[in-house]
């Protein structure tokens, strides 16, 4: 895959505010408070309405990892690819509501990327990526 970094986060995470990142939603809800950062939606790495519904994990995660498959590992990469792109090949980071340690498909997502493309994206922690140096990140929308 042509990205070069990917990280998962939650949108509470007190680290994203200071990144050189693009950060992208790939929750169902977007948080109804105003961030200190920008961020881009990513809706296909949302859990379908039909998978959020469930609350077995295994039966969600089945459900989430079908979805996956019927997007295809040539189109989630090839989205990833092209905001990467459009956004200098900063690196990424993909958001959703759960903290870490808690049951969430950001992490099912994590492992299917790196399953398909060899591409590793792990969880963000303090030093992963470059803080970033400007006020503020350039408008993405």
């Amino acid at each position: 895959m042509g990205v070069k970094e990917i990280y998962t986060s939650h949108w509470g995470s007190s680290l994203l505010p200071h990144l050189d990142a693009t950060m992208i939603a790939i929750s169902r809800g977007k948080p109804r408070w105003r961030l200190p950062f920008r961020y881009r939606v990513l809706g296909l790495l949302a859990p379908s309405r039909e998978a959020f519904a469930l609350k077995d994990h295994a039966e969600f995660e089945a459900a989430y990892l079908a979805g996956l498959e019927e997007i295809g590992s040539d189109a989630i990469p090839a989205a990833l690819e092209r905001i990467s792109r459009e956004n200098g090949g900063r690196p990424l980071v993909l958001l959703c509501w759960e903290k870490p340690g808690e049951f969430c498909h950001r992490r099912i997502v994590s492992a299917w990327l790196e399953e398909r493309t060899g591409q590793k994206v792990p969880e963000l922690k303090p030093g992963g990526i470059k803080v970033s140096t400007t006020v503020g990140q350039t408008r993405l929308f």
